[in-house]
């Protein structure tokens, strides 16, 4: 079959939480930043999920990981997506599966017998709209080659690596035959940054990874600054023409700044009412590489990608429903048509 993007990621069921702005005392005290991913391990995990209970509730559940949302956009707007992942054999991994196939993405179908559970992120939303995360990798961590679909990569016109991917050995490894399987067949590759903490935590990793090739890059201001090691973004966005043919660099509500390949060019954000930016990159990303995959070009691109994201922040979750997918396209196909 011919695919249109064929991603590997991490698979993260989301432990989601509204907090108050006074809980973030709570988190400085266990060194986690507001507005940060911090990579955790599983019994912190359980203690950080006990405290956040007694002040707010049950969690909202939901499947998330960065290229998953982004995967699930691009075929909720009507790409043809497969995924890559590893999940164990337990409810939250069977939970996990299910959502791809009702969200019609592609994927394997197998489990894993593991000691490690299936991966988790609880994620903390301030009033603000600000989003704290905290992850445990789980199962994640033994993604490897060996979980790949060589044949989905090589038929699908875009491979699609998140950058969290680096932080395991073995996943890394995958990354790089993802890769190789991908210029063999001219699949052309989009990577994301995923995660200032990523780069400066794995910057021997990333530039590796980036170094392999890559066609678009994604990410945010941050991101950008971090891995660029500048700490103005247009500055950054300079030095990412040495490292992608083509850039994005979100800004937030501000847009998102791109490189086209020839041309700088600043694409004004759309106006909303946030109540929540978790998800609004991966929104982002899957908004671009399914227009992309429709042959616009970059900028028409981008600007449905800014429009996706406005329309995900007033949404609490790190993604849309099936029909808020839907109006997004027709009502950005309506705003192009007025403009």
């Amino acid at each position: 079959m011919e695919l249109d993007i064929s991603s590997i990621g991490n698979a993260i069921v989301d432990v989601q939480f509204s907090i108050q702005e006074d809980f973030v005392s709570n988190l400085k005290k266990m060194s986690i930043p507001k507005g940060s991913m911090t990579l955790i391990e599983a019994k912190e995990q359980a203690n950080l999920i006990s405290l956040l209970k007694e002040g707010y509730g049950d969690p909202k559940l939901s499947c998330g990981g960065a290229a998953t949302n982004s995967t699930v956009a691009a075929s909720n707007f009507g790409s043809k997506c497969h995924f890559s992942c590893k999940v164990r054999n337990d409810d939250l991994g069977m939970f996990y599966l299910d959502n791809l196939s009702k969200n019609h993405v592609l994927h394997s179908e197998l489990s894993s017998e593991s000691n490690l559970s299936t991966g988790q992120s609880v994620i903390m939303v301030t009033p603000d709209a600000e989003r704290t995360m905290c992850t445990y990798l789980g199962i994640n961590n033994l993604f490897s080659k060996d979980d790949l679909d060589k044949s989905a990569i090589k038929n699908s016109k875009y491979l699609f690596i998140e950058g969290y991917l680096v932080a395991s050995e073995a996943s890394l490894k995958a990354c790089f035959e993802a890769i190789q399987v991908a210029r063999e067949a001219n699949t052309k590759i989009a990577i994301s940054l995923s995660a200032a903490a990523i780069v400066d935590n794995f910057r021997d990793e990333i530039n590796s990874l980036m170094e392999s090739g890559c066609e678009i890059l994604f990410c945010n201001e941050s991101e950008a600054c971090a891995f660029s090691q500048y700490k103005d973004v247009l500055e950054a966005e300079k030095y990412l023409r040495d490292v992608a043919s083509q850039n994005l660099i979100t800004l937030g509500k501000k847009g998102c700044v791109i490189w086209d390949g020839s041309k700088l060019k600043i694409i004004k954000g759309f106006k909303s009412k946030a109540i929540d930016t978790n998800g609004a990159g991966d929104i982002f990303a899957g908004s671009v590489l399914h227009k992309i995959c429709e042959g616009y070009d970059l900028t028409s691109s981008a600007e449905f990608g800014c429009f996706a994201a406005s329309k995900k922040v007033e949404k609490f979750g790190p993604r849309l429903s099936k029909n808020e997918y839907k109006n997004v396209k027709s009502e950005f196909s309506e705003f192009t048509r007025n403009k």
